[in-house]
């Protein structure tokens, strides 16, 4: 029996000594999984943001980016803001969470600088990121009354995401970037950002928990969160009728409104996601997560051009550009992952300037300059 007993122990701690060998050998040839993300500090007013002139590498070699981040003198990454504004100025505030902070490229392929280099034709056009990763919407309506507005920007873009949906009408602002899921949550969660066999397990975890969720019974109504946001929206026609969709509905109007007391016009974006862009990604889903459901692709633009109908704002839609320049093999993505890669955020940025450069405001501060 203490033989059987030694020789399991034994097959145990070799299998267990061989993996960790396979690790080590990943992380020495391919680096971390992930960066640890320690570049934040609280902030009183709205919640948390990005150390003030901090230098640091946002690298992950499993989705294959890696970038050399600056912040300026208010954490933004960004160059320093003149407040107040420079007379003849327009300027532009980015709005959002992780895909708008574009961390995952250099700071000239991001498309605020593409958005940034193609308006300045016209005359001194500031484009200025205010993406924080993790942010929701409540993180970024508090930025902009308590620092945003002060910039005074002639336009403001919001570019939703779908884990921007609120599930309480109270305000509810992050106090630390939970945008990377549990995969940096706890000890075990700190050794996925360096095992990348314990990033995969952790990775067929998330799997198995959106495939829960595809058979999760359609009565079974949430009332604490919304996980998943993508997948629920792209599942439920009705989504209108949830009350996290009219939350944050509203919660959109009163960043709308704040916004244009600011003096700024504003616009309702949506962040291009693979799934509604890509045809094998869609068959993916459709394999694996949708089951008996017929997903619709289109669910999140059909979710903005509601709020947008039933508010009266404005929408940018990248999305329609996305489709009619896909090309099999180009990628506007990282590796499994749904942050644009430098030629995403070239489209986005062209996309957006050509949006701006249309609207009235745009159009008279170009026609004020030509006088």
């Amino acid at each position: 029996m203490r033989r059987r007993a030694a020789t399991f122990l034994l097959v145990v701690v070799s299998a267990l000594g061989t993996v960790a060998l396979v690790d080590v050998v990943f992380l020495l040839v391919r680096g971390p999984v992930r960066t640890l993300e320690n570049f934040y500090e609280p902030h009183p007013q709205f919640g948390y943001r990005m150390q003030p002139h901090a230098e640091f590498l946002f690298a992950s070699p499993y989705h294959g980016y890696s970038a050399r981040v600056r912040t300026n003198g208010r954490g933004l990454r960004d160059d320093d803001v003149t407040v107040p504004k420079p007379t003849g100025v327009f300027r532009v505030l980015l709005l959002g969470d992780s895909v708008t902070a574009g961390l995952e490229v250099d700071k000239e392929e991001s498309f605020e600088a593409v958005c940034e280099k193609l308006l300045s034709v016209s005359g001194p056009v500031e484009v200025i990121n205010a993406g924080v990763r993790g942010y929701n919407l409540d993180n970024i309506l508090l930025f902009f009354e308590n620092e945003g507005a002060s910039y005074e920007p002639d336009v403001v873009l919001y570019l939703f995401v779908e884990n921007d949906l609120k599930s309480a009408a109270e305000s509810n602002p992050n106090t630390l970037d939970p945008s990377r899921g549990f995969t940096l949550r706890g000890v075990i969660g700190r050794l996925a950002a360096y095992s990348h066999v314990t990033y995969r397990l952790m990775y067929a975890h998330q799997t198995l928990q959106l495939r829960r969720e595809r058979d999760r019974e359609p009565e079974d109504v949430r009332t604490v969160n919304v996980p998943h946001g993508l997948y629920e929206m792209l599942r439920n026609p009705r989504y209108v009728d949830g009350p996290a969709y009219r939350f944050t509905a509203e919660r959109i109007a009163v960043l709308q409104s704040v916004c244009e007391a600011a003096g700024a016009d504003f616009l309702l974006g949506g962040a291009p996601h693979q799934v509604e862009i890509d045809p094998e990604s869609q068959a993916w889903w459709n394999r694996y997560l949708a089951g008996d459901l017929r997903l619709n692709f289109d669910g999140v633009r059909d979710y903005l051009d509601w709020v947008a109908a039933y508010k009266r704002l404005q929408r940018f839609d990248p999305v329609p550009a996305f489709r009619s320049n896909w090309q099999p093999g180009e990628s506007y993505w990282f590796h499994k992952d749904d942050h644009l890669n430098a030629r995403g955020h070239r489209l986005m940025g062209e996309q957006l300037a050509r949006h701006i450069e249309a609207m009235p405001r745009f159009e008279a501060w170009k026609s004020a300059r030509s006088r």
